[in-house]
């Protein structure tokens, strides 16, 4: 089950061929070349879970059950893969929050130069999540 290098090799090269050659040809293949791009990172993902040594290097650094571990992995990988998937098939689909308001064009040319922190309260809260999560025992 060593074949997740040639998968997110494969990847690569999906991406190489939609900067190069592919950039000039129709919105569909472009589509087509981003949806493969992602799959190929998914299936890599997936092969590199079932790959022992990736575990024994994963078990060292603190993990204590795999089974649970690897469970929790393909749940997000899987997850990230149906939403990268969705907004690349509808790229002009979003979903709105309960009592949002619709945004103007006026509002979002403001948006846009306004420049933010790239650390934000909700970034910091994510982090320490995922690092709790992790590093408990």
């Amino acid at each position: 089950m060593s074949s997740w290098p040639f998968l997110f090799a494969a990847a690569i090269a999906m991406w190489l061929l939609l900067k190069g050659p592919a950039a000039k040809t129709s919105l569909f293949v472009q589509t087509v070349c981003r949806i493969a791009i992602v799959f190929f990172a998914y299936c890599g993902f997936l092969y590199l879970l079932k790959w022992n040594p990736f575990w024994k290097w994963m078990l060292s650094t603190g993990f204590e059950n795999r089974n649970k571990a690897e469970g929790f992995l393909i749940l997000v990988s899987t997850v990230v893969w149906l939403i990268a998937t969705f907004r690349i098939a509808f790229p002009g689909l979003r979903f709105r929050a309960l009592g949002a308001r619709s945004v103007g064009p006026e509002s979002r040319v403001a948006r846009q130069e306004t420049n933010r922190s790239s650390l934000s309260l909700k970034n910091i809260a994510i982090f320490h999540y995922f690092f709790y999560f992790f590093s408990r025992k």
